[in-house]
């Protein structure tokens, strides 16, 4: 005997094991109490919501003979009572000619519709009610809408249609204004996830909880999706379903090797960026996978700090923003992998604007030797970036005087920028308190700034750069004749 795949199996058999649309069941259990069912239905929603699966219900209730008994009696049914499932009416149901479900998308032109409806205006055979099931109804022709339009305009006492889409925009208005419309919801993932933990225990299989969230949070509100996936893990388990089994069924990026990156990124380390990466291009996926699996695990990251009431999001929202760059620019092109890791690497150690004055460009300015210890200027510098970043966006005045500034040294939280002329210096006094605040808000702790005018100084992106490569890029300004190096 074949596998039955669990989506079909999963399938809900009564109101109450619709999963995420609480607004759909108990609305329709209580038009069916009191005996108030429509004659036509528009279902709406994305794949995998319970669409054609709340119209099974429905057709199958409006049939079902306990259903029936309770409305003649007036008794108020409950959701796991609709329908019962064990009358003949219920049982026979899937099988029934009274019941016509069609699919629109391969069955569109008027032929197929006049067709499959031509039994409409004929009494039931077994039923009490005719029902048609159109999935997909928006892929009908202009014809084949035209053709059933009276039908649901004016229908047969005993026939009744239940219609289907994804996308409520191509159904015509002559129809949605003749039915009901029920618009179903994404599921949310805290509902996905322990309907599959219940459901993988009757399948005698320990799904773990961080298993079960990965998979809820890939289904992104399917449920149809998270049983597919669900069931991919549980053909190849041994009675335990994992979160590493779960990356390696479905071919996803696990968690660490993520957090990998992004730590990476943050600690401004090219070296260790290059690291993960290929331990991420290792796995075999592709590079707009992982860059858009980067920006879900940096979304989770930023809830869970604002879940503990921290707001030092700055450097998550910098790197999403790259990557979300990176990402369009990737489809459409020859070098995806290439794109993603220099996007990676430029996030890693950013390039700083500047701009050089002609008349140093001859002689390159000797680089002068840190009298602090070097772990104590990379700290500053760090800081320094991050807060120039975050004030980009914040405090664009402030973009072109940061450019003129250079870390010259940092300790006991005192931060120390230096200026080649008194002009930017002056500048920056006056929007001193704002950097600051930004300061203190991106380093999570108060700290102050000193300001210094030293006519000394190098040029600061050559400051802040390798000896060897200064003197290389103070040669190119020369020979090219170029005062912004960030031209050449």
């Amino acid at each position: 005997m074949a596998h039955e795949a669990l989506y079909t199996r999963g399938r809900p058999k009564t109101l109450s094991h619709l999963i995420g649309q609480e607004h759909i069941s108990n609305a329709l259990a209580r038009a069916i109490s009191t005996n108030r069912l429509s004659h036509a239905y528009l279902l709406v929603g994305t794949r995998g919501t319970g669409k054609t699966s709340t119209a099974r219900l429905l057709a199958k209730a409006m049939n079902c003979d306990r259903v029936h008994e309770a409305q003649s009696s007036g008794r108020a049914l409950e959701k796991k009572e609709i329908p019962c499932n064990k009358c003949d009416a219920c049982k026979n149901f899937d099988s029934s000619q009274d019941n016509v479900e069609f699919d629109a998308a391969s069955n569109r032109s008027v032929e197929d519709v006049t067709r499959l409806l031509s039994t409409a205006h004929f009494a039931p055979l077994r039923a009490r009610v005719k029902t048609f099931i159109i999935d997909e109804v928006h892929m009908l022709s202009f014809e084949a809408v035209n053709s059933i339009l009276k039908l649901i305009e004016e229908p047969p006492s005993n026939v009744a249609f239940f219609l289907a889409t994804t996308e409520l925009n191509k159904v015509p208005m002559t129809i949605r204004s003749r039915c009901q419309v029920l618009n179903f919801r994404l599921i949310p993932q805290a509902k996905i996830a322990p309907y599959l933990v219940t459901l993988a225990n009757r399948l005698n299989v320990t799904l773990h909880e961080d298993a079960a969230q990965k998979i809820a949070r890939l289904a992104a509100g399917s449920m149809r999706d998270a049983l597919t996936y669900l069931d991919q893990c549980y053909a190849v388990s041994e009675g335990e379903i994992t979160l590493a089994q779960v990356n390696e069924t479905l071919g996803l990026i696990s968690d660490e090797n993520l957090d990998d990156i992004i730590s990476a990124v943050r600690a401004r380390s090219r070296v260790e960026v290059a690291k993960a990466v290929t331990r991420a291009f290792s796995s075999g996926l592709a590079a707009n996978v992982i860059a858009e699996s980067l920006i879900t695990r940096l979304r989770d990251i930023e809830f869970d700090m604002l879940d503990r009431n921290e707001s030092n999001l700055a450097d998550f929202d910098r790197i999403i923003d790259s990557l979300r760059e990176a990402t369009r620019e990737m489809y459409g092109s020859g070098i995806p992998d290439i794109i993603l890791e220099m996007a990676l690497m430029k996030l890693a150690a950013p390039a700083q604007n500047f701009i050089m004055p002609m008349q140093n460009v001859i002689t390159p300015a000797p680089i002068p030797q840190a009298t602090e210890p070097a772990e104590n200027l990379d700290a500053g510098q760090k800081i320094f970036y991050d807060t120039k970043d975050y004030l980009n966006s914040e405090v664009p005045s402030l973009k072109g005087l940061l450019d003129q500034a250079v870390v010259t040294s940092f300790s006991d939280d005192m931060l120390t920028l230096g200026f080649r002329k008194e002009f930017f210096a002056a500048g920056f006094t006056r929007s001193q308190k704002d950097f600051e605040d930004a300061v203190t808000h991106v380093a999570g702790r108060p700290i102050k700034i000193s300001v210094v005018i030293d006519k000394n100084l190098p040029p600061p992106v050559l400051k802040n750069m390798p000896k060897q490569e200064s003197l290389n890029l103070a040669g190119a300004m020369k020979i090219f004749n170029a005062s912004d190096a960030t031209k050449i």
